[in-house]
């Protein structure tokens, strides 16, 4: 359901979400404001240029944000992306909003990542995860320090028992490979859609969902990565920084601008696209 009257939040806003039902824009928007808030300090203000920031094709069906704010220290933090993409398409309407925070070298603490897509207001897909930046097999203790001890797996299986909850499936096997174990990857549909008992309550819209159960899980999952870049990161130098770095750089070419530039040209056209892609290399 579009929603472009929607009110921001009280407080300073570097994104916000026009499109989205007002739950799920509540809910972007008080995301994206919390990180401001928090990391605020450690952010330069957005230089993205104002056609990138807004955008739309020729066609008027499809239209997009993209805004990007460098971190003043990049061995801390790299970048903090917000988008957004309202499309008209044959089968109906499709939002998706993501927020993204990555980390620099100097601190092996996981990337924050968090992706919502609303279809119709029919269902609506949560990719919510702390993006691991070390091989959890090879490095126990890195799994045990921000994934086991933070009890996001209890978070995760919370959200398997709601009634109109299943396990979301990326189409991209990168994205699959990139993901921690306890990545929030669902898909929600009425209850009326998913064959469930339309008598279970507020559960039944998919709106007081994202408001009740959605939002409070996101926040949660976003506070417990802020408290673990700022007491749990442990600092890093020399070739263990390389490294993380190196896996840091395949990240930002082939889960971001990769995607993109595959995704973007069929909706905007390429000159639009490349004007997108040269602000993402320019203020990462």
């Amino acid at each position: 359901m579009e929603n472009p009257s929607h009110k921001p939040s009280k407080g300073t806003q570097w994104m916000q979400f026009p499109f989205l039902s007002e739950a799920a824009a509540g809910l972007m928007e008080n995301i994206a404001e919390t990180i401001g808030e928090e990391l605020g300090s450690l952010l330069c203000t957005s230089r993205t240029p104002p056609d990138v920031t807004l955008f739309k094709n020729s066609k008027q069906t499809a239209e997009g944000s993209v805004v990007l704010r460098a971190g003043k220290d990049k061995g801390q933090v790299s970048f903090v992306l917000g988008s957004w993409l309202h499309c008209k398409l044959t089968a109906g309407t499709l939002d998706i909003a993501t927020i993204i925070v990555m980390l620099g070298p100097e601190i092996d603490a996981p990337h924050f990542m968090f992706e919502f897509i609303q279809n119709d207001n029919n269902s609506v897909v949560l990719l919510l995860d702390l993006l691991p930046r070390k091989d959890v097999v090879v490095h126990p203790d890195y799994l045990k320090r921000y994934y086991e001890d933070t009890g996001l797996e209890k978070l995760r299986k919370g959200l398997e028992k709601i009634p109109q909850s299943k396990v979301y499936v990326p189409s991209s096997l990168y994205v699959r490979s990139v993901v921690s174990p306890t990545a929030l990857l669902y898909k929600f549909k009425s209850l009326q859609q998913s064959g469930g008992n339309a008598s279970v309550g507020s559960l039944e819209d998919l709106d007081v969902l994202v408001k009740e159960i959605v939002h409070p899980t996101a926040k949660e999952v976003l506070f417990k990565w802020l408290d673990a870049f700022r007491h749990k990161g442990k600092r890093v130098g020399g070739d263990e920084s390389r490294r993380l770095m190196e896996r840091d750089n395949q990240i930002k070419e082939k889960g971001i601008e990769i995607d993109l530039s595959s995704n973007m040209p069929r909706l905007f056209g390429h000159e639009i696209t490349n004007k997108v892609v040269q602000a993402y290399r320019k203020g990462v």
